[in-house]
């Protein structure tokens, strides 16, 4: 090599520069042999040990560093050496004169193999590391404490919308059925009129507080769907029983075209969504009618709620679905509502994964389409039970409630329909009540929660391991709590929403009582 090209190497093979570059290093090396001790160290690491070469070469590196007032951290560092004298690579952190350092001790190898030669040690400043895993430590601690405050937040949020549902709903229920019973009782009296406006006004109040509350449920994430196969027809017809009424009164025909399905969905959120459209079906059409709808279309089933209203200009399509948005009630009449009932079907069209569609023709009317899938098993070619007729009068009702309004009301209504009715507070009263009594009953009313922690499912349980035999049974509920919702809807037995409407409860009598003759 010439004498021009070795200046310019910038790697030489003289000793001088490799020590050159040996103090060229930033990080702190040094040589040991075996036993730790120091052969050889660049400048780096002086600096970091603080001391004279002369001083060191030779000693036992162990003993040259200022380990910081750490009693192990000597023995640590020796027993690291002995790891890597043995041929395996050592990595700690120990902390120097107040400096933290990352060590790394890396084994030699010898040229003819065997025992290592020596030991590479490397000490890299450990405090930025350190410093920004400290404040990454920190930023975990505070969004883990932010996440456990949004959860305690959000389970104080399903405690009180649990309670604030069940005990809002259960003087709603009295309300309603009180109302019902004083206008029937009123039918030709001159104050009939008074009565039925505040039927109105409760009826206004009960579907206020729905909506609010299915709002408030949907957006807190304590809903969650249950999904399973079942048969529209039975839902269908609990519709048409509840709204067929409503719509009469307003001078409007309600018409259902049912299709023998069945869907996999959840049943009672389906219904649910179902609902709201034929509420506002109905509050929004002056003349004509509501049409409630099915269709098949592929592995689909088109739900249709179509109405003869005012409809909706197309511009407006996509503001309905937001709160408080009413498009025809400038004036703000809250019997028509507060303008939630689209933004619950929005959530719950989220909820389930169901897509729901709008077509409206202003002056003409608007339909909402509901697809839900038609479950893989499912027979076109299959036949349902049809419902026997129930006119039979002087059937036995139970009812069992701790709220004494509810169970008043109650047994006015069904005296007032010509049900026989024993009432009883707990499960343990109805079955003192039973005992003494000439014959079982055609059908058992209870509330889901009942006092000393029962609940209306082992009431009815109850009943019916003391009658030896099954007996149709609706369960009444306020509650609002997924696990008490699954779990009344897991018990078999038919489940109603507090506050129930008249229709709602006739309807439901007759199909529990239908279940009995037919068995």
């Amino acid at each position: 090599m010439r004498e021009e090209e070795a200046e310019d190497n910038p790697c030489p093979a003289d000793p001088a520069g490799l020590r050159r570059v040996f103090d060229t290093i930033g990080v702190a090396t040094a040589l040991l042999d075996r036993q730790g001790r120091i052969a050889d160290l660049n400048a780096a690491m002086l600096r970091a040990i603080g001391c004279r070469p002369d001083l060191l070469i030779g000693q036992p590196m162990a003993g040259a560093f200022v380990w910081g007032g750490r009693e192990d951290a000597a023995d640590r560092f020796a027993q690291a050496v002995a790891g890597a004298g043995r041929g395996t690579v050592q990595e700690l952190t120990l902390t120097g004169d107040g400096t933290w350092f990352d060590i790394t001790l890396t084994p030699l190898p010898a040229e003819s193999g065997g025992e290592p030669a020596g030991i590479v040690m490397t000490a890299a400043d450990a405090g930025r590391r350190m410093a920004a895993e400290a404040q990454l430590r920190g930023q975990e601690e505070r969004l883990r404490a932010a996440r456990d405050e949004v959860v305690r937040a959000g389970q104080a949020k399903v405690r009180f919308l649990a309670a604030a549902s069940h005990d809002l709903r259960q003087p709603a229920q009295s309300l309603t059925l009180f109302g019902a019973v004083l206008a029937e009782r009123l039918s030709d009296h001159p104050q009939l009129p008074l009565v039925q406006t505040m039927n109105r006004a409760v009826e206004a109040m009960r579907g206020l507080l729905d909506a609010l509350l299915d709002v408030a449920r949907l957006d807190s994430g304590i809903v969650s769907p249950d999904m399973a196969p079942f048969a529209v027809t039975d839902m269908l017809e609990r519709l048409e029983a509840d709204y067929g009424p409503r719509a009469t009164a307003k001078g409007l025909k309600l018409r259902v075209r049912p299709l023998k399905a069945q869907v996999r969905s959840d049943a009672a959120l389906l219904e649910r969504l179902l609902r709201h459209l034929l509420d506002n079906a109905v509050r929004y059409t002056a003349s004509g009618g509501v049409l409630l709808g099915c269709r098949r279309r592929g592995m689909m089933l088109c739900i249709e709620v179509a109405d003869t209203g005012v409809g909706i200009p197309t511009d407006k399509l996509d503001e309905i679905f937001e709160e408080f948005v009413q498009l025809g009630n400038a004036e703000r009449d809250r019997s028509r509502g507060l303008g939630l009932g689209l933004a619950v079907v929005r959530r719950l069209s989220h909820l389930l994964g169901l897509p729901v569609r709008v077509r409206s023709r202003p002056g003409r009317g608007t339909c909402f389409t509901v697809e839900v899938p038609l479950h893989a098993s499912w027979n076109p070619n299959g036949t349902e039970r049809a419902m026997p007729s129930l006119d039979r009068p002087g059937a036995l009702a139970l009812i069992i409630d701790d709220e004494e309004l509810i169970l008043q009301s109650l047994r006015l209504v069904l005296e007032q329909w010509g049900w026989d009715v024993l009432a009883a507070a707990s499960g343990e009263e109805a079955l003192r009540q039973l005992d003494g009594a000439e014959r079982l009953p055609d059908v058992i009313i209870a509330d889901y929660r009942l006092r000393y922690g029962r609940t209306g499912v082992d009431a009815i349980r109850d009943i019916h391991a003391f009658a030896g035999d099954i007996i149709p049974a609706i369960l009444l509920t306020g509650d609002t709590s997924p696990d008490r919702i699954r779990e009344a809807r897991r018990s078999g037995f038919t489940v109603l929403h507090k506050p129930v409407t008249l229709s709602e409860l006739s309807s439901h009598l007759e199909e529990a009582r239908g279940r009995a003759a037919a068995e």
